[in-house]
């Protein structure tokens, strides 16, 4: 039943196909990224539920030090940071290190809320380092699954913009790529 439950609402919400999301396991590319759908349909750095992973060799806060660098020398505003570990802490619940950035750029997110005003939910962008089972988590939505969630249609070079450049910012972050001066970075808004 949960099967079932969960592919109607992925095709529902145009996610996948019945045959993805009722257990045929593939590697499927979707965008800028490669995905593996396991049996119940969920899908790890996925276009099914609109997240994409990259896993970082350092610890939590070195990883947000580099993404701040990353976002401040490309010129993107930084909205909100928030702690969730020390959050957690305040209310004497323990959590692993967990820190999630909000940024953008206006240009580059009034349009989608100007095509889908509902996008307000999603923009603008961040991205989400957290630490899991030893290793250290880069997490961010897939432009292309804000698309889809939102029925925007009318933006690709936009989309394909901001993938380039969250691609790039995460890419930074955990320690792969030189900071900035990178174009495809500065493009995400």
């Amino acid at each position: 039943m949960r099967t079932l439950i969960l592919s109607t609402a992925l095709l529902l919400a145009g996610c996948g196909d019945a045959a993805d999301v009722l257990g045929n396991a593939e590697d499927e590319t979707v965008g800028n990224a490669t995905t593996q759908t396991e049996a119940e349909g969920a899908a790890i750095s996925s276009y099914g539920n609109g997240v994409i992973t990259l896993e970082s060799p350092d610890d939590v806060a070195t990883t947000v030090q580099r993404l701040e660098a990353a976002l401040e020398e490309a010129g993107f505003g930084i909205v909100a940071k928030l702690n969730h570990q020390e959050n957690a802490g305040k209310v004497d619940l323990e959590l692993p290190p967990a820190t999630v950035i909000f940024f953008g750029k206006p240009e580059a997110g009034t349009p989608l809320m100007q095509e889908a005003p509902e996008a307000a939910l999603d923009l603008p962008q961040r991205m989400a380092v957290y630490a899991k089972d030893g290793a250290t988590v880069i997490a961010y939505n897939d432009p292309a699954w804000l698309a889809s969630r939102h029925g925007i249609v009318d933006q690709k070079d936009r989309l394909d913009a901001m993938s380039a450049a969250l691609e790039g910012l995460a890419q930074v972050a955990a320690g792969n790529a030189p900071p900035a001066g990178d174009a495809a970075t500065n493009e995400v808004q």
